[in-house]
């Protein structure tokens, strides 16, 4: 964490983030073409190149020019700078500048793992109420959502912690054991904190005869979805060093577009 951090202070000023920015939306490329695309001198580019070899940034093979593993990081991040800039809804609706400071925060250990527990309770509270609620991949079902299931309270917690357990570990072993445990908590905390805030919005609904509220849960359950795929799709696109739209597509198919569908199919 501290070296991304210190490559990022050497690497996001000037013509050096010029280079890595196109190299992140471009791929490799020949030194000429670089030179050509970015308007510099060979002796201006060859210097700059230089710096970012030694911060482990780019690599060079011969005239071909492309970044590292480490060097596809620090382009993702440095992008996240971009929203600020022109309010790009997108990517703002992702939390990229949020998302960016908890992954680079000595915090983050501590944030995952109260998240997780929360989480957690959450789902344990809400599978001993009547109807229960319980969780199946990423869908919420039972107590006053759309869907419901027909599940006992041991069984609904059972489905439902096997769920966390599936999806934390599934994203683990896709991303072929690069992104930890609280990297994916992080990605995943719009649909982590959602069960709490609709058992809170339930109870004060009983609790005030304020119905309304329950509808609004219920948009809600949507809206932390969409979420999700984006706040998953700016941590992916940050530790994969893949690009942040590319990411958002496939995060958008597994947190929202299949979830709506099977909503849109009711649960008998």
């Amino acid at each position: 964490m501290f070296c991304v951090e210190r490559v990022i202070y050497g690497a996001a000023t000037g013509r050096r983030r010029d280079i890595i920015l196109l190299l992140h939306t471009e791929g490799p490329m020949p030194l000429a073409k670089l030179r050509d695309a970015l308007k510099m001198s060979a002796s201006t580019l060859l210097f700059e190149l230089s710096a970012l070899e030694k911060l482990g940034v780019v690599k060079r093979e011969g005239s071909l020019v492309f970044l590292t593993e480490l060097g596809e990081r620090v382009a993702s991040i440095i992008s996240t700078v971009e929203p600020l800039k022109t309010l790009s809804f997108l990517s703002l609706a992702g939390l990229r500048p949020l998302v960016v400071w908890l992954l680079l925060s000595p915090l983050l250990p501590l944030a995952a793992a109260t998240l997780l527990a929360g989480w957690v309770t959450a789902l344990a509270v809400g599978s001993f109420l009547s109807p229960p609620l319980s969780m199946i991949y990423v869908m919420y079902v039972g107590h006053y959502l759309p869907s419901i299931l027909s599940l006992s309270p041991p069984l609904s917690l059972i489905v439902s912690l096997t769920s966390v357990a599936g999806l934390l570990l599934g994203i683990y072993t896709a991303s072929r054991r690069r992104l930890g445990l609280s990297k994916i908590v992080a990605g995943l905390f719009p649909l982590a904190i959602y069960p709490t805030v609709h058992l809170a919005l339930v109870w004060l609904a009983q609790a005030f005869e304020l119905s309304y509220l329950v509808a609004i849960s219920q948009v809600l359950l949507f809206v932390s979805l969409l979420l999700t795929a984006t706040v998953f799709a700016t941590v992916y696109s940050i530790e994969m060093g893949a690009t942040y739209e590319t990411s958002l597509i496939r995060s958008l198919l597994a947190f929202f577009v299949v979830p709506a569908l099977l909503y849109l199919a009711p649960l008998r």
